[in-house]
């Protein structure tokens, strides 16, 4: 009676793997014959869809290269469905994020189909005929590749609204660059979305709190794509937060190196410098600056053709360092060169005052040489007045002490108000 059982239960095993096998087999008859797949009715793609996922579900026939095959026929079927609908649609998908998944399908289903096809079983043999391994190789490789770039597409679709369904879609992509079946089209080099695609993997990790380490990484693989500066000032700002100075500071003067075309980044080297008072540093730093707005380096217009608002900046900073360093001939120098490049900043204008008023003062046992002075501080003082008639305290009290030292008594009385 024992004996009855087990070979009893031998058979049921036996006929449940040729149960799955025969998945495969129905999938054969259904479509016998068939030359194009796309004429096959909707309901013999349902059928087929069925076995095929009960064929993927069971460990007998899931590393079946046909089971794969039929995956990714499944999925180009699929395909062709969502984009008929989309052109029905006014070329609008009614499930975007449907159709890109299905694209992860296909790309996913060819490339396992593409390995299973070259891995030999438990006897040494490989599925196919070797006359056959290019032929498929070819279909494999024009399905996938037919759908590979969109990887990319529909990563940038989601990496802010659906970080999760973008990660899947880049690791799918970025997987194809060292794929086998894509082996020999160099695509490193012919794909021009292989350097953008790390900014683009790094901006979705953060939606989904990923890898911190591998963020990083990905932001330095792309400071040499189109999102560089973006990608350089993320790097500024995670080095920030770490309290990583070092780091900061080496990113902030890579992005002034090689982004001149965006001079915020100069602007934040040369702050840095002056708060640290390396004022040779900033001066250096600025007169670069000055040097690509001038020569159309660093565009001091908008696309609208208004004028950036931080143009001014390097001139400040340059002249506040030489005054700083007590070179007030020269930081009135500097900030006149501002106020004439980029007029309408108190900043400059009293800069220039007060720089004027500072070198008259050092000088003032010596009326010949400090006369002048304090006649270009009341000057650019006076412009400051007329400019800013409600910045009194800035300007009132300077104009008070040039016209004092200039002994010039009406004057003095008028602005004598200011000297309280």
């Amino acid at each position: 009676m024992k004996k009855t059982i087990l070979i009893c239960a031998a058979m049921a095993l036996t006929a449940s793997a040729f149960a799955q096998k025969s998945n495969l087999r129905k999938i054969e008859n259904i479509t016998y014959g068939v030359q194009n797949m796309n004429t096959l009715p909707a309901e013999k793609w349902v059928e087929i869809k069925q076995l095929v996922e009960e064929a993927r579900n069971n460990p007998e026939t899931a590393e079946d290269h046909r089971t794969w095959d039929w995956i990714g026929r499944s999925a180009l079927y699929d395909r062709q469905i969502m984009l008929q609908e989309y052109q029905a649609n006014g070329n609008k998908f009614k499930d975007m994020k449907a159709f890109f998944s299905n694209e992860e399908t296909i790309v996913s289903a060819f490339e396992k189909y593409y390995k299973l096809i070259q891995t030999p079983n438990e006897k040494g043999k490989l599925p196919l005929k070797e006359k056959d391994l290019e032929v498929q190789k070819q279909w494999a490789t024009a399905n996938a590749g037919a759908c590979r770039t969109n990887l990319f597409v529909g990563a940038t679709q989601f990496v802010y609204d659906d970080p999760q369904t973008a990660v899947k879609l880049l690791d799918a992509y970025l997987n194809t660059f060292d794929s086998p079946l894509f082996e020999g089209q160099d695509l490193k080099n012919t794909d021009k979305n292989y350097k953008e695609a790390p900014y683009v993997y790094a901006t979705a990790l953060k939606g989904i709190n990923g890898d911190k380490a591998k963020i990083e990484e990905l932001l330095k693989q792309s400071l040499t794509s189109s999102n560089g500066p973006i990608a350089c000032q993320d790097l500024i700002t995670l080095y920030k937060e770490k309290g990583d100075k070092a780091n900061e500071t080496k990113y902030l003067q890579y992005a002034f190196d090689n982004y001149p075309q965006i001079n915020i980044f100069g602007i934040n080297l040369a702050q840095e410098a002056i708060n640290d008072k390396k004022y040779d540093e900033t001066i250096k730093i600025c007169d670069e600056m000055i040097k690509r707005m001038k020569d159309g380096t660093t565009p001091t217009k908008d696309e609208a053709g208004n004028e950036q608002e931080n143009i001014w900046y390097p001139y400040y900073f340059k002249a506040v360092s030489l005054f700083n360093s007590e070179k007030f001939e020269e930081a009135y120098n500097a900030f006149v060169e501002g106020d004439d490049n980029c007029p309408g900043h108190i900043e400059l204008v009293m800069g220039a005052g007060t720089a004027a008023a500072k070198f008259g003062n050092n000088n003032f046992s010596n009326k010949a040489v400090c006369k002048p002075w304090f006649e270009k501080a009341v000057k650019y003082l006076s412009k400051a007045e007329q400019n800013w008639p409600d910045q009194s305290d800035q300007w009132g009290y300077q104009l008070y002490a040039c016209y004092h030292n200039l002994e010039n008594k009406v004057m003095e009385a008028n602005y004598k108000k200011y000297a309280k």
